[in-house]
């Protein structure tokens, strides 16, 4: 699978009132407003790694790429991904960088395994401070594990000989009960080629030991979120949005506004555009969010809402310039977008109705992963690398 699939998946759509090269407050109203308008943060570099130096651009982006995230506290944080193998510059190996005091500090710890070659990491899930999964390949589109229960001290590394597809989301209820999906190329004859073909959802309840397909969808998958043991949604390619609310028993689609379609399609319409839905994103059982990104005709992204579940999901924003890879929202009021290009993260504090664009204080643009926080004032982004947080002083 080339490197497409991680600039698709992670790769996580868009903004309500963004326009490239600006940084305004925007209003969804016509009312006049005399406040002030509040005071604008702006996102830096936190943490990069000890090894990269004299490495920058796009050298640092493509030796060192970060493409997860699992945020336990405002002081406990994990980042995974994978890098240029030290020992050889062809190869690479898995990586995870960890803070236990809000970024502070960050250790970096490798994950390699005898006789694997061409580590990728793509996904991050952990049910506690102590118990994490990685997923991801190796050399020839194997599909890999590696699990903690010491809090990233040892990974125990497993081969997941029996998933025909490369995993690209995994989500931990508790320690024992998770889902996985993944990604296979449009073309079955073709293993290098575009992500976007049919693909399991999987769920395990022993804790990664063994894993059973649960539905095959005719997308492939790149986001999943659960609030519970039985309540969960799966978003990825076509536009597609499905949900179940009893633990993945039964899979059904919601109607995201942004599919394909399953008969012919109207040239310039949504469907045409080809979206991927990258990131998903519920506060609770009723309010949620989704980012999207075009593949064809235009480079656009879209944000879409939902407050009754997903029964409706409603457009509520757009990106001109490039799409979005992920987004996050800590109530049903707030959260981030994380568009794919430029220089500002987009920020709402009243539910899509305005944005603000937030600078990306950086000395060059690296492409962006996933963003995830534990509350408004402890909010990370991961991409190319280097690991980067909001600050608003």
């Amino acid at each position: 699978m080339n490197r497409n699939l991680r600039l698709i998946l992670f790769t996580c759509v868009l903004c309500v009132a963004f326009v490239t090269g600006s940084c305004k407050w925007f209003k969804g109203n016509s009312n006049k407003n005399t406040s002030a308008p509040p005071k604008l943060a702006r996102w830096v570099m936190q943490y990069r790694s000890p090894m990269s130096q004299g490495l920058s651009g796009n050298d640092l982006s493509e030796s060192f790429y970060y493409s997860s995230i699992a945020v336990i506290s405002p002081s406990l944080v994990y980042v995974g991904g994978d890098m240029r193998n030290p020992k050889n510059r062809e190869d690479r190996v898995g990586v995870i960088v960890k803070t236990t005091d809000g970024g502070q500090t960050w250790t970096e710890t490798v994950l390699e395994q005898a006789g694997l070659a061409d580590i990728r990491i793509n996904s991050m899930a952990f049910a506690n401070a102590d118990t994490g999964y990685v997923v991801g390949r190796a050399q020839g589109n194997d599909a890999i594990m590696f699990k903690t229960v010491d809090g990233g001290k040892t990974w125990a590394f497993t081969r997941l000989a029996d998933m025909k597809q490369v995993p690209t989301a995994i989500f931990m209820a508790d320690a024992d009960t998770g889902w996985m999906g993944g990604a296979t190329s449009v073309d079955a004859d073709d293993e290098e080629g575009d992500p976007g073909g049919p693909s399991d959802l999987l769920m395990t309840t022993d804790g990664g030991k063994t894993w059973h397909a649960q539905v095959r969808l005719p997308i492939s998958i790149y986001d999943i979120q659960f609030l519970d043991k039985t309540t969960g949604w799966a978003s990825g390619s076509k536009g597609a949005i499905y949900h179940t609310t009893n633990g993945g028993l039964t899979w059904d689609r919601q109607r995201s506004e942004l599919e394909t379609g399953d008969g012919f399609t109207m040239p310039g319409s949504e469907g045409a555009k080809q979206f991927d839905v990258n990131g998903i994103c519920f506060v609770d059982a009723e309010h949620g969010y989704a980012a999207a990104r075009a593949r064809e005709e235009e480079e656009t992204g879209r944000v879409i809402g939902t407050t009754n579940g997903g029964a409706t999901w409603a457009k509520q924003g757009r990106i001109n310039e490039g799409g979005a890879h992920d987004l996050f929202f800590v109530s049903a009021n707030e959260g981030w977008v994380l568009p794919d290009k430029g220089s500002y993260i987009l920020h709402t504090t009243d539910g899509n109705k305005t944005w603000v664009s937030e600078k990306k204080d950086l000395e060059f643009d690296p492409p962006v992963s996933r963003i995830a926080a534990a509350d408004a004032q402890h909010v990370w982004v991961v991409g190319g690398g280097m690991i980067i947080v909001r600050k608003s002083d």
